[in-house]
């Protein structure tokens, strides 16, 4: 296992859901010894749910205003402190280039498809046809080129607890297209933390049987916490994801392309 000393995907109070300021994540990086940190609160998407899963449009310049005074705290301690927003894709709009002008980078985390006009959570699709539409929305996001991270790619599969062969195939394309693309697939330690504080009966994410397939495909992985508090940055579940990863013999990276956008 190469060191730990870097992560792109935490999210901060403005989200609703969540604590800490990035200075508060900064402190904890200074613990464990990271070089680099970015952090990646939920867009605001006035076209999408917010029921506190995502920053206000209001709050986008404290947002912006915080991760600047993390910034020039991070200097002090040599660490490199990237600005992000983890954002679902909604089809043609200019959100994602003006949100790039401010931005080091967008993570594609899909929490939403649209079924027959009509918003669905990623957290209940249940039918093969959500999962087509899953598939097809991923795709079309990552060829938009906005996106150098898909965060928790197999997010579609957290309402099914068995899902069949043909529901995990369907996803084959979307690991095709990051390695063709050259974007990381995440493995989302946030995963594994939940079935444990939530003592579910199996893990809803990250799934054997889809990380099964980006290794046979050879895609690339980056490891993140998706914390929602400060101390669960490095916490065990980070040590637990890497368990997993070297057990698939994944295609282990440890640093994002922040000019992905501008190729």
């Amino acid at each position: 296992m190469f060191r730990h000393d870097f992560d792109f995907h935490s999210h901060t109070y403005l989200c609703g859901h969540a604590g800490g300021i990035p200075t508060d994540y900064i402190k904890e990086a200074i613990k464990h010894n990271f070089t680099v940190l970015g952090i990646s609160e939920h867009a605001p998407m006035p076209m999408l749910p917010n029921n506190n899963s995502r920053l206000k449009a209001e709050d986008y310049p404290k947002y912006l205003k915080l991760m600047h005074e993390g910034d020039l705290f991070a200097k002090q301690h040599q660490i490199k402190l990237y600005k992000g927003l983890e954002i679902e894709y909604v089809g043609t709009s200019d959100v994602y280039s003006t949100y790039l002008n401010d931005l080091d980078y967008l993570i594609l985390g899909q929490h939403y498809i649209y079924l027959e006009g009509q918003l669905k959570s990623t957290f209940g699709l249940s039918t093969l046809e959500d999962i087509i539409i899953y598939k097809d929305t991923l795709i079309e996001a990552m060829k938009t080129g906005y996106f150098n991270l898909v965060a928790h790619p197999d997010l579609c599969f957290f309402n099914i607890e068995n899902p069949t062969n043909q529901m995990y195939e369907v996803l084959r394309p979307v690991i095709k297209l990051a390695k063709q693309l050259d974007i990381p697939l995440e493995l989302n330690a946030n995963g594994f933390r939940r079935q444990f504080y939530e003592n579910t009966s199996y893990i809803k994410y990250p799934r054997t049987q889809f990380f099964q397939m980006v290794a046979e495909e050879n895609a690339k992985v980056i490891i993140s916490s998706d914390a929602h508090s400060p101390e669960l940055l490095n916490d065990r579940f980070i040590k637990v994801a890497y368990e997993f990863a070297n057990n698939l013999k994944l295609n282990l990276i440890s640093t994002l392309d922040m000019s992905y956008y501008h190729k």
